[in-house]
């Protein structure tokens, strides 16, 4: 892990359903939650995928949850997000 952030996260998006603009949506949000304390990355992927994955924790998956995040979901991951990093529950490795 960099200097430069404390928490990594992935989201992985099905790029054959258009799912891009959701990932990206999804992008935005947690990098309010952190800012550059972060370092977002995205996984493009198949079969329907859509998941969100901050240090090793699955904050969301469409495969188990049957689908997409509403507005006020998308919030409350952001809130996750946010307070993983103000309480240091990230999974830190040297």
């Amino acid at each position: 892990m960099s200097d430069h952030w404390k928490m990594e996260a992935e989201i992985e998006y099905c790029v054959p359903c258009g799912y891009a603009n959701l990932a990206a949506n999804m992008v935005s949000e947690l990098f309010q939650a952190a800012g550059p304390a972060l370092a977002i990355s995205l996984k493009p992927g198949h079969s329907g995928a859509f998941k969100v994955t901050v240090d090793g924790r699955v904050l969301w998956n469409k495969k188990e949850q049957g689908r997409s995040p509403h507005i006020m979901e998308v919030k409350e991951l952001k809130a996750t997000v946010s307070n993983m990093l103000e309480s240091g529950a990230v999974i830190q490795s040297n």
